[in-house]
């Protein structure tokens, strides 16, 4: 058994996309010329996968093994590393680590929310405005907080949106600015967002699980830490104004 798919999206974000080893800071994301870009990290196992390996603990169940609470985000040699050198990296000492450097992502994420203007604005949606439009859906104002609760979002996904919410007179100013030349820019703008939220509910996923997938896809193809910010600012806002996600 191995970490799933999603699982690893899901380690992906929460990591920045950097190894999480000290002092590494390597970005693991090939950029294709052509095609999607892919991670080329490693979903390392902070106790062990195996009964041979490094950590190992035989009271878990496989699901806990593979589970994103248990993999750090690290490149090949300090993934070699952390295995190959057990007594310098203990389970305590691994799961500090994982925990300093996704707090530190989180962190980057909710201040950088305050740069995002209209250039990154139009480069996050660039994608999402070819969908085809969903015929329904309304843009019905519902409180964030009230939102929040329904869709079983903690604290870390909390913070997140409300962060999220420093840039969303920008992000209205902007869909109404493309609004007046395209009448349906706002319903082609969500189309692509709720395809993907009904397709990662129908897969099982909800609650933070589910709103780190759809920031996740919110940065799909953007490279740079300003149009992936403002792929989630955009997110956050249909969040707040719309039916994606539950309400």
């Amino acid at each position: 058994m191995a970490a799933s798919y999603p699982t690893k999206v899901l380690l992906a974000f929460r990591s920045g996309g950097v190894c999480a080893f000290p002092k590494c800071g390597k970005h693991l994301t090939y950029e294709a010329k052509s095609g999607e870009d892919t991670y080329v990290a490693e979903a390392a196992h902070i106790r062990g996968e195996k009964p041979n390996a490094a950590r190992y603990d035989a009271s878990m169940t496989d699901d806990e093994r593979d589970s994103v609470h248990n993999l750090i985000f690290m490149c090949t040699d300090h993934h070699t590393i952390i295995d190959k050198v057990e007594p310098d990296w203990p389970t305590p000492t691994l799961r500090a680590l994982k925990a300093t450097h996704e707090t530190q992502v989180r962190q980057a994420m909710e201040e950088a929310f305050a740069d995002v203007e209209f250039p990154e604005l139009e480069r996050a949606v660039s994608w999402v405005t070819s969908q085809v439009p969903t015929a329904n859906g309304s843009f019905d104002l519902v409180a964030p907080a009230e939102k929040i609760k329904k869709n079983a979002l903690t604290n870390g996904s909390r913070h997140i949106i409300a962060a999220g919410m420093m840039s969303r007179a920008t992000v209205a100013a902007y869909v109404e600015a493309e609004t007046q030349l395209d009448p349906d820019f706002p319903e082609r703008l969500k189309a692509g967002f709720l395809a993907e939220y009904y397709f990662l509910r129908a897969k099982g996923h909800q609650g933070d699980e589910l709103f780190e997938l759809m920031c996740s896809f919110a940065q799909r193809g953007l490279r740079n830490h300003a149009d992936r910010t403002a792929g989630i600012s955009v997110l956050i806002y249909l969040f707040e104004i719309c039916d994606v996600f539950e309400k």
